[in-house]
């Protein structure tokens, strides 16, 4: 369609429908006050300069570089080949920030372009044949019915609006295109919920009000833990779970019992952020600013301490975490303790998780230090499949063998005391292969000792991967490798024999060697391959973060069948670890 001046006379002239203006202070088709704009029509935090730059036809669909597209849009359109990309255009949500740019400022053009778009979609994606495959895609349609609810919030009922609003309700309502797992079928449950508001299909809003208690109790669990695997994306249901539970109370339909979940939500999310306050890259997550939640444990990481209840140090989460730090800036500056992360827990549910099972990050001195690989792309492809892979994770990788994506991690056991943390766990996704890893981590020093042990009936090489971050400037000795930054440094050292020892780089035949820490972005980062070869292999490895040039001493050390005994002496204090079996002590000797 053609945005012709008899175009724009039809989208204006419009008559009153039977939409149901919720929260507007305002007659239909005239701006409403800042205080009485409905917030679930916002979207971006600059409406006017994104909408000034959509009357240029230029799209800016972060975190993707801006494009211009025609004035008249195919809606084919993929100018950078990402299927992010593509779900955000198809999802048009940017068209919200059209309509709050002509809430604040009352230019027309503004609201004429947001409502030729939304006219052109509807009459350019029918269902049987639509423009894009992502034009009814789950989440892209359960975005796109909150923007056409907007529409009909702001704007007057027309033909067109109304069997639009119809057809993504039907859609939505539609059980065989309801997925039921995770925040897209959140999304479409909220979407299904506006859609049936502004038309008053109660039958709509009561199915949307059951598929979120339903899902609620599915997706989050009694801790609070969402079940998408991945920091961010803990983040992102507490946002979008919040909004649900606002507008089934705005309509007047009670949310269930297990909405009190989402309040616990925070302080898992507390728990995966840094000492610098960015989040662990678990699963599909950037290395970004956790948000702060007044009054939650958010709050205390984000203001360092200056306000905020405060979190406990050490952790744990029954869908398979633990985290443990140091301190809270106590002994030393904030940013700079030491923080540990461990994975364990089912395979991957939903898009977002990876299969880390037995994975364990480290941060010391304002600096990660062993790294989660970040999400990079949601291009399937190579990279999409490196950066969700088992060798993408500081695990132990079997040669020749294929991760099994169904496999899941269990926690053996567990001890905490004043003085560890350790975690048992056990993982067979490797066929034939039975691995187990022990990690024991020092409370008062920061270190960790790492046991790993692999047994198959056949012969295999097993590669001990560490994922360093980039700029380490690792250098390996006869058994260990300790990496050269200015400040904050870690130290990998075997005590069991002398593996052979590499470091690969940036390699991409096979990949090997990246790290994302923002959507479409990558960087070379060095990652440390321990080898053996055998049918029964361990590893016990030391891993020692340190401000400056790396500095630990091992003696006494002792293997057992079920353990082993070792001092660790870190900046002239000494502990002595003992392990055996369920049984872990650390002594402190001076």
């Amino acid at each position: 369609m053609r945005m012709t001046r008899l175009l724009r006379r039809r989208v204006l002239a419009v008559g009153l429908g039977s939409a149901v203006l919720i929260g507007l202070g305002a007659p239909a088709g005239q701006p409403a006050s800042a205080a009485t704009y409905p917030s679930w029509c916002r979207y971006s935090s600059r409406p006017v300069d994104r909408a000034a730059e959509l009357l240029a036809n230029r799209y800016l669909l972060s975190p993707h570089r801006i494009v211009t597209l025609p004035a008249d849009p195919t809606w084919r359109e993929n100018p950078l080949h990402d299927a992010n990309w593509q779900f955000q255009y198809q999802a048009m949500r940017y068209v919200l920030d059209l309509f709050a740019a002509w809430n604040s400022t009352g230019v027309d053009a503004y609201r004429a372009r947001a409502l030729f778009l939304l006219h052109d979609w509807y009459v350019s994606n029918p269902r049987a044949n639509p423009r894009s495959a992502y034009s009814w895609n789950d989440a892209s349609t359960a975005f796109r019915a909150v923007v056409y609810a907007c529409a009909a919030d702001l704007t007057p009922m027309t033909t067109w609006l109304r069997n639009a609003l119809l057809l993504h309700g039907r859609t939505l309502a539609d059980p065989a295109f309801y997925v039921g797992i995770g925040n897209h079928a959140l999304s479409q449950s909220i979407g299904l919920l506006e859609v049936g508001r502004v038309l008053g299909r109660r039958d709509w809003m009561t199915l949307a009000r059951d598929r979120l208690n339903r899902l609620v109790l599915s997706s989050v669990d009694a801790q609070g833990v969402t079940n998408e695997q991945a920091a961010f994306y803990q983040t992102y249901n507490y946002v979008h779970y919040r909004l649900a539970r606002s507008r089934l109370l705005a309509v007047g339909l009670s949310p269930g019992s297990g909405f009190a979940r989402v309040d616990l939500m925070p302080r898992f999310l507390a728990q995966t952020a840094l000492p610098n306050g960015e989040y662990e890259m678990i699963g599909d997550t950037e290395a970004v600013a956790i948000p702060s939640y007044p009054g939650t444990w958010t709050e205390f990481i984000a203001t360092k301490g200056a306000s905020g209840p405060t979190p406990p140090l050490v952790a744990a989460y029954a869908d398979g975490y633990q985290f443990a730090r140091t301190g809270w800036g106590t002994n030393r500056a904030f940013a700079d303790e030491t923080s540990i992360a461990i994975r364990w827990g089912p395979a991957p549910r939903t898009a977002h998780g990876h299969p880390d099972g037995t994975s364990v990050t480290l941060y010391a001195w304002g600096s990660r230090l062993l790294v989660g690989p970040g999400k990079y792309t949601f291009n399937s492809g190579s990279w999409r499949s490196f950066f969700t892979s088992r060798r993408a994770n500081s695990v132990v990788t079997v040669d020749g063998l294929s991760w099994n994506r169904a496999a899941s991690t269990t926690r053996e056991g567990r001890v905490v005391t004043s003085t560890l943390v350790d975690v048992r766990l056990k993982t067979q996704g490797f066929a034939g292969v039975t691995q187990t890893r022990r990690i024991t981590w020092s409370r008062r020093l920061g270190y960790m000792l790492v046991d790993d042990r692999a047994q198959s009936l056949v012969r295999h090489t097993y590669r001990q991967l560490w994922h360093l971050v980039n700029g380490a400037n690792p250098r390996i000795g006869v058994s260990t490798v300790w990496t050269q930054r200015p400040r904050g440094n870690v130290l990998i050292r075997q005590l069991t024999g002398s593996p052979t020892l590499r470091v690969v780089t940036g390699a991409t035949d096979p990949i090997q060697g990246w790290i994302s820490y923002r959507y479409g972005q990558r960087v070379a980062a060095p990652v440390v391959q321990a080898i053996r070869t055998g049918t029964s292999v361990r590893y016990l490895t030391l891993i020692a973060p340190s401000e400056g040039a790396p500095d630990a001493r091992v003696t006494n050390l002792r293997l057992t069948a079920g353990g082993y005994a070792v001092t660790i002496t870190i900046g002239g204090r000494s502990e002595r670890v003992i392990a055996s079996g369920s049984a872990v002590s650390i002594t402190p000797l001076n």
